[in-house]
This record gives structure tokens, sequence and C-alpha cells, in this order.
């Protein structure tokens, strides 16, 4: 019984010794390929008018060793009122308060890239001259930086641009003149108002200096209060400047009064009417005048 333990235990330093300097020998565990994402932008290269839209391309490429295994998550923060009108070529966007996201599918292979080319909408209301800048993050579980990768941009605004139209109604539909019952028509001797607007089609708001002229139709005579903005020169003319025109899709409505010549009879048309507008933002027109009579009922 004493022979058997002693040689056991005599045996047990050699197992001891010997295992440890078996594990040294063996390979460490590779550790898994994981894909690796990149982002590159290409933000608008010329200043975008406040109304419309400028191209934000955005790539997204897997640096890794492996391809990916889930989609890629991408968030397009473009500060408000602007707004990621759409992407080319077309894929799902999310909207939330500050931007816009979409998806990337899985399978995206070492070195191959996911290009969009999204249409960032400058709202009509946005300052010229101005820098915007927003940012683009991708999030990927299998990525080893679980933060999500973020890459910012900017760009610049250009100068408004407004288009102008006029009318001699009291209302429009779709910038152009909606007459209704009693537009421009009035007894022999009566005093009525002449409801003349200028309207923006945009696609900014306007934030220059605009210019009226208006010529009353014949056989009528500028009376009552000048409307504001305005010089009168009478009998029939009307000279009248504002420091900016009107906001994008709305008007500016001018209604100068006028007294119709007692010697006029019903039925007759009164013609000569004109108003036209001019500003910097918005170049010669066909809109930018029009013509207008007085019928005598």
């Amino acid at each position: 019984m004493r022979t058997l333990r002693s040689a056991a235990l005599a045996a047990l330093p050699l197992v001891l010794v010997v295992s440890p300097a078996r594990a040294a020998t063996a390979p460490p565990a590779a550790p898994p390929a994981t894909a690796q994402l990149s982002i590159a932008l290409q933000p608008p290269q010329a200043p975008v008018v406040p109304g419309e839209s400028g191209t934000l391309e955005v790539r997204v490429t897997n640096q890794g060793p492996a391809a990916t295994t889930d989609r890629t998550l991408v968030v397009v923060h473009l500060p408000p009122p602007g707004v990621v009108q759409s992407a080319d070529p077309p894929t799902t966007l999310t909207y939330f308060a500050t931007g816009s996201s979409y998806s990337v599918p899985a399978g995206l292979a070492p070195g191959a890239s996911s290009v969009e080319r999204l249409a960032l909408h400058v709202a009509p209301i946005t300052l010229p001259f101005t820098t915007i800048s927003g940012d683009v993050q991708a999030y990927y579980a299998g990525d080893p930086d679980r933060s999500g990768h973020t890459t910012p941009y900017e760009f610049s605004t250009a100068d408004t641009r407004a288009h102008f139209m006029v009318g001699a109604s009291s209302a429009w539909q779709a910038g152009h003149p909606e007459p209704r019952p009693g537009d421009l028509t009035g007894r022999p001797g009566a005093t009525i108002d002449l409801p003349l607007w200028v309207y923006n089609a945009g696609p900014s708001y306007s934030r220059h200096p605009i210019d009226v002229w208006i010529t009353v139709p014949e056989h009528t005579t500028l009376t009552g209060t000048t409307p504001y903005g305005c010089t009168a020169f009478p009998p029939r003319t009307l000279n009248c400047r504002y420091g900016n025109g009107p906001r994008y899709q709305d008007a500016v409505f001018i209604d100068p009064a006028v007294v119709i010549d007692p010697a006029t009879a019903a039925g007759e048309t009164l013609p000569g009417g004109t108003l036209n507008v001019s500003g910097q933002e918005d170049g010669p027109s066909p809109d930018a005048h029009t013509g207008f009579a007085v019928t005598v009922d």
C-alpha cells in the first residue's frame, strides 16, 4: 500500500509540469471576421436657393474582411425646417424631428459601397447666405465601433428667388385671377375699390424691394385714401414701393378707390387699366403685367 501511494505522489509533479507546457503550444483562437463601415459625403457644391433642393451624396463602404449580416441604419440629420425630400436610387425614408433615416440591406460585401443621392429641400422661409450644417451616422451591430460612425457636412444658401404674378380680381387660383361677382363693376358716378394684387409663386419668400405701377381705367379717377406704400399721381396713376414682396404662395393686396365718370352709360366697358410689378428677384416675365377694365352696370 505504501509503495503504491509513494509512486503516485512521485508522478504528480511530473503531470503538473508537463500540462502547462502542452497548453502553451496550442494556437490562440482567431477573432471572428467583422464588417467595418466608413461614410464619405459629397454635399451640394453650389449654394441652394431657399425653396429648392441640393443633392447630398452618401457613400457607406464596408472596409472590413466580412460582409454585413444585418441591415445598416443610416441616419441623416438636417436642421428643420429643411427636409430630406427624396432618395436616388429610391429607398424608404423614415422621418423624425431633425432628419430622416434609411436602411442598407445585409450583404454589403468587403470593399463594396452603398450610394444614395438625397435631395435636401431648403424651406422657402430660410434666409439667404447662411450655412446649413448636419451630419450622417451609420449604425451596424456587427461593427467593432458600436456607437455609430458620424460624418459632418455643410453647405450654404443662395440669394432668394421669387416669381411674381399680378391680377385684378378679389381672389386668385394657382396664381391667376379668379373674378367674383361685383369685381370691377359699378354704376355711373359710383365709387368702387379695384381689387389688385401681386402674388409670389416662389420658390422663396421675397426679401428684396418690389415696385408696382398702376394706371386705373379711362373715365375713372383716383379718390379716397392712397393705398399703403403708394404715391398717387392724379387723375389715374399710382406708384408703389414695398421693402419686400409677398411671402411664398402669398399676395400683397392693393385696393385703390376710383370714381366712375357720371357721364358713362350702363353696359359701357372702360379700358386702359394696367398693373405692373418688378423686383430684382424676378426677371422679365409675362406674368408681371396685366391689363384690366371696369364695366359700367
